[in-house]
């Protein structure tokens, strides 16, 4: 790019957007861009982002087409043309709710990152499924493009905005009432929920979210804090009575006529399945209004097992188990080798409904049971 003619006009060259480009093509932004790849890497995801100025009008629309080829979005302007540059201000997370296109956004998250695919699957079936933070809105769109094209929703957050919430496992007193006290000192308006094992904040900023985490890294306490905005949720009725306003909300909610005697009549019942906060918090106070209780159980926090009722491919089954359940070849084979009920694994929600859907494809029968 040092050649005579390429500098000394007036023309900037701007990045709009990541487009449909991969994470091996931030080589070629690097050959304009000084610095490390983390650089090269924050002015891609916060775009617009300048790439450089002063170039002839041929060497400008060359570099474009070059990168645009790449699948960047790349405009040419004069260099003293108004720029505002993009703000890294979102967080997004992948929702996959079709098990047939799980693969597809495995391998695109894998391009997209530059990662393996072993990594890639590992982050796209976690819960919740963040992609990648501190992005601009321009990203968030190309992010939204691209793997619509293959039926993944995208939950986005403002990180500014976005409000947390924490579990802490406490297991003695005295971690408890450490727990408690860094909880009042950092939160002290925070509502705290106590169990048995745990302690629940529900309402943190980001600030606070931050502070708590560090603090809580050096109790050794084991702690789990989530964005609200990305988190999904199950919902259980646990209370309701049988009236019709009631049947009309589980019908107007999606369950068929015919099932809600059933389901009013064998409480605790999931009503809901993977729904956002804002969704669940609505139908939370709709039950309340009904004069009944429900649930909100976020996904993050739920781990499940297997249940083998019966394998008609063992071979099949137990890669199946291997390569996308990380279950040791050893465990694997003893779990199809008795294939009688007994509990496989301890899954996120996503990795276990893909082993079900895998292995019914094979010819095997599984369930999913909540650890």
């Amino acid at each position: 790019m040092a050649q005579q003619g390429v500098f000394g006009g007036e023309r900037r060259l701007v990045l709009e957007s990541v487009g449909t480009a991969d994470a091996v093509a931030l080589r070629a932004i690097r050959q304009l861009v000084p610095g490390a790849i983390q650089e090269v890497a924050r002015l891609v995801y916060q775009a617009p982002s300048e790439l450089t100025n002063g170039l002839h009008d041929t060497a400008a629309a060359e570099v474009a087409d070059l990168l645009g080829g790449l699948g960047f979005r790349v405009s040419v302007a004069p260099s003293d043309a108004a720029f505002r540059a993009g703000v890294g201000e979102f967080e997004i997370a992948l929702v996959v709710t079709d098990m047939d296109r799980l693969p597809s956004a495995i391998a695109e998250a894998a391009a997209f990152l530059g990662t393996d695919l072993a990594t890639a699957r590992r982050l796209v079936c976690r819960a919740p499924a963040v992609l990648v933070s501190n992005i601009s809105e321009a990203t968030v769109s190309a992010v939204r493009d691209r793997f619509g094209r293959f039926g993944v929703d995208v939950d986005v957050s403002r990180l500014s905005a976005a409000r947390y919430y924490a579990v802490v496992a406490v297991d003695n007193p005295a971690l408890r009432r450490t727990v408690t006290e860094l909880i009042r000192d950092i939160a002290s308006d925070a509502a705290v929920v106590e169990t048995e094992a745990a302690l629940t904040v529900a309402d943190l900023s980001l600030e606070n979210a931050q502070a708590l985490w560090g603090r809580l890294q050096r109790t050794g306490a084991r702690a789990s804090i989530c964005n609200r905005d990305l988190e999904r949720y199950d919902v259980s009725l646990n209370q309701a009575p049988d009236t019709a306003p009631m049947r009309e909300m589980l019908v107007n909610i999606g369950l068929p006529v015919r099932v809600v005697p059933r389901v009013l009549g064998k409480l605790p019942v999931i009503i809901r399945q993977n729904v956002g906060h804002t969704a669940m918090q609505a139908l939370l106070d709709r039950v309340a209004d009904l004069g009944g209780r429900a649930t909100g159980l976020p996904h993050s926090f739920q781990r499940f097992a297997l249940v083998l009722r019966s394998v008609k491919d063992a071979p099949g089954a137990i890669q199946a188990l291997v390569s996308l359940g990380d279950l040791p070849e050893l465990a694997a084979s003893a779990a199809v080798k008795e294939a009688k009920g007994v509990l496989v694994g301890n899954f996120t929600r996503t990795t276990a409904l893909w082993l079900q859907h895998t292995l019914a494809v094979q010819g095997t029968d599984a369930g999913i049971e909540l650890l």
